[in-house]
């Protein structure tokens, strides 16, 4: 691997001088001409945005044909703009995406990207099993990974130290926490779902540890109904959660934020647990909080209920996709070989607490709680994404807005799963008429 990691090493830095030479004009630099500017369209903001503007300052600084213009907008504001920009045929040269049905379901409004790949030789860097879950679609690469996340458990570590608690590893051990906890007063869990998508994270993994990897998959593809048994007992256990009174009751999880709310519930030792992704280490290690990883706070994995059932990992692939009607394709893929390589990925890892998808990132660069985040994803058989990325779009809005009328309605849940049923089963029959 030191063979291959230095051999490939060299290459990159050819490639890198290559392009900074290419980019670099010898003559009076007053004399040059303006750079072009190459639109970059990206959801990585607020509590999500470290590492974004330092990796477009770095390029920025080595080009000195292109200049990248990032512009962000929050989740929600995105997934309408990309809609309208496509629909208009006006989009940025560049947009950030999520991998998974997010991208499949674009796939005819986007440039395939196997140039870029051949170019820069990215089957050196990324994974075969990465690009197939994230990077192929229709037989061509249509996505450049940039970060990959891990959904656990993040939990106050004093909190639990306080009351003599170790990380749970099965759904016994879980409830015993759960118990113990509110019984001293704590709440055991936060959950701040009033963007929708943090509930998912319990529908998912509470289905991937009962039942089959697979059934999840045919759900997903529409040729499994949620009015399935095994669909059923998931909001049966996570009803029973509720019941118990482990989850935040004021605020209410729907009118709470994951970050400003649940997160700071963590800081501020109100509440001892939620179950949220690896952005989280950057929110927590931010100037503001200063917390330290592994010492105020650390994570677990999703505790075994089924352990006949091989372990699921769970997380998104952010990365980049190019539109057919880019104004700047040329330097929108000057940026993509930018973005690929090692140093791109490594401080765009440092700032959000996301794991590199390019394989030869050291792992010197990451810390002590990423590397064992890492060794999870590892250890485990399958690799999968949430709800919202594994199912198609439509599909995806009605799963949300279901977990959010059973958070605030879960004794009505038989009605709520009829009706996702049925609308799930309309909205597969109409799929790939229009864009998500």
């Amino acid at each position: 691997m030191h063979t291959l990691y230095s051999r490939i090493s060299k290459l990159s830095w050819l490639l890198v001088l290559g392009f900074l030479a290419a980019c670099d004009n010898p003559g009076d630099k007053a004399l040059e001409a303006p750079r072009s500017s190459v639109s970059f369209l990206h959801y990585f903001t607020d509590s999500l945005s470290g590492g974004v503007d330092e990796m477009a300052r770095t390029f920025d600084s080595l080009s000195h044909l292109y200049a990248l213009k990032a512009v962000s907008l929050d989740h929600e504001a995105f997934k309408s703009s990309i809609q309208d920009t496509l629909k208009a045929g006006n989009p940025p040269d560049l947009y950030s995406y999520w991998a998974g049905a997010r991208t499949a379901s674009l796939v005819e409004h986007l440039a395939p990207i196997d140039d870029v790949w051949q170019q820069a030789q990215l089957d050196e860097r990324f994974s075969p099993a990465l690009i197939d879950a994230a990077v192929e679609y229709q037989g061509h690469k249509y996505f450049l990974p940039l970060t990959q996340h891990f959904i656990g458990f993040f939990y106050n570590k004093r909190l639990f130290a306080a009351h003599g608690l170790q990380a749970p590893a099965t759904w016994g051990e879980f409830l015993a926490v759960c118990e113990t906890l509110k019984a001293a007063g704590v709440t055991p869990i936060a959950l701040g779902a009033r963007d929708k998508w943090p509930a998912q994270f319990w529908f998912d993994y509470l289905l991937l540890r009962t039942a089959p990897h697979e059934f999840r998959q045919a759900l997903m593809a529409g040729q499994a109904s949620f009015d399935d048994p095994r669909v059923s007992a998931v909001f049966v256990r996570w009803k029973n959660l509720i019941d118990k009174g482990y989850f935040n009751r004021e605020p209410h999880p729907n009118n709470l934020a994951w970050d400003s709310g649940a997160n700071e519930m963590l800081f501020r030792g109100e509440a001892a647990m939620t179950l949220m992704g690896t952005w989280s280490i950057g929110y927590f290690t931010n100037p503001a909080h200063g917390w330290v990883a592994g010492k105020d706070f650390d994570f677990f994995p999703f505790p075994v209920i089924d352990p006949t059932l091989p372990k699921v990992a769970m997380g998104p692939i952010d990365g980049l996709i190019l539109p057919k009607r880019a104004a700047n394709p040329a330097g929108a893929r000057q940026v993509m070989i930018y973005l690929a390589g090692v140093e791109a990925q490594r401080a765009f890892s440092q700032g959000s607490g996301a794991l590199a998808p390019n394989r030869l990132v050291p792992e010197a660069a990451y810390s002590d709680i990423q590397r064992r985040v890492r060794n999870e994803i590892q250890d485990s058989p399958i690799f999968t994404f949430a709800f919202d990325l594994a199912a198609p779009p439509a599909v995806a809005e009605a799963g949300l807005n279901a977990f959010a009328d059973f958070l605030a309605f879960p004794d009505e849940y038989p009605q709520i799963v009829r009706e996702l049923s049925n609308e799930t089963r309309q909205r597969f029959a109409g799929r790939g008429k229009d864009l998500p």
